[in-house]
């Protein structure tokens, strides 16, 4: 906004426009999504790094932000270059691995360079590794309750492998004054764990472990603590 004594423009407004581009870029974007991952289940993601006025650079190493990944690196040869880029092209090559634990990813990856502007590239990465047999939630509290008029809580079961059909072949609870049922809502992939205290349960804290035996290979027992407070 500039102001001036000129009598016919008194204010002028200057719209300022500007492309702002990294010394080393990160193509096709410096975002990597894992998604539908599932535990014990590796997956593979790459990007490639390139200088922006094509000069020379080098990568030497990586953090991986303190995420569970290994994280590799080459210099591309002329036959996988992206054609219309000059200087040296890397790849970087993100993999979590089958041993990543459950949970969100949400981490920083620094790319070590020996470009002298661009020392590190930053690579956000961002998904989540899911159970391969989810229960929802992971355990069942039914609170405080009376002795003679019991209560009910339910679990859910999720099976998050595509293509397969997860069966339930048992049920067990290591506490007999609680009763567990297995109620099918989508043949193959959710069902629904019915969990309810035995009418007469002795007064105190009631503490157990539902069982749950599947036919899935990685989670052939599910184990889901229920707890409740008698009055």
């Amino acid at each position: 906004l500039v102001f001036s004594n000129d009598p016919a423009t008194p204010q002028l407004n200057l719209v300022i426009k500007a492309e702002v581009r990294s010394f080393v870029e990160v193509l096709p974007r410096a975002l990597i999504l894992f998604k539908n991952l599932l535990s014990g289940e590796a997956a593979t993601e790459k990007v490639t790094l390139v200088s922006a006025d094509g000069s020379d650079f080098s990568v030497t190493g990586a953090d991986a932000g303190g995420g569970p990944y290994t994280i590799a690196y080459r210099t591309l040869p002329e036959a996988d270059r992206i054609p219309e880029r000059k200087g040296p092209q890397w790849e970087v090559t993100i993999t979590v691995p089958a041993t990543a634990p459950e949970g969100m990813l949400n981490h920083k990856i620094i790319v070590k360079t020996t470009a002298a502007k661009a020392p590190e590239v930053p690579i956000n990465v961002t998904g989540a590794v899911r159970p391969i047999v989810q229960i929802i939630p992971a355990q069942a509290n039914l609170g405080r309750v009376k002795s003679d008029a019991p209560v009910g809580s339910n679990v859910l079961l999720v099976n998050n492998r595509a293509g397969s059909q997860l069966e339930v072949t048992e049920t067990a609870v290591d506490n007999q004054n609680f009763k567990v049922e297995v109620i099918p809502l989508q043949a193959g992939q959710r069902f629904q764990i019915a969990i309810s205290l035995q009418v007469g349960a002795p007064k105190g804290a009631q503490n157990g472990t539902v069982r749950i035996t599947t036919n899935d290979p990685l989670r052939k027992v599910i184990e889901v603590p229920v707890t409740a407070q008698v009055e």
